[in-house]
């Protein structure tokens, strides 16, 4: 693969991620913060807004076969409704867009 290969593959998924995060945002009651530095792979999504748990909103993503993030809440109690999200290099735009679409249905 190579330097620059590398590069480009890291690249490639902090671009994934932040999309990620930025159509998270979008939907009502559902936050990923945006911070200034870039994310790798993994970032924090909350739902506490959604009066769903994150279990509930897993079960919904798994009737729409897609894992959801890991439950946070037991381990991190004062994130409140969190779940641990990642994207990495096998997620395509199309992947993306359906969790987007998944989502969106669960939390609704």
């Amino acid at each position: 693969m190579g330097p620059k290969g590398m590069q480009e593959l890291g690249v490639g998924i902090m671009q994934r991620a932040r999309y990620l995060m930025m159509q998270i945002n979008s939907i009502k009651g559902v936050t990923a913060p945006l911070f200034d530095a870039p994310h790798f792979q993994e970032f924090v999504v909350n739902f506490d807004a959604t009066g769903k748990s994150v279990a509930e909103i897993n079960e919904g993503l798994l009737a729409a076969r897609i894992f959801g993030g890991i439950d946070l809440s037991d381990a991190f109690p004062q994130y409140g409704a969190s779940a641990l999200y990642c994207v990495t290099e096998k997620h395509t735009k199309a992947d993306l867009d359906s969790l987007v679409a998944a989502l969106r249905k669960v939390v609704s």
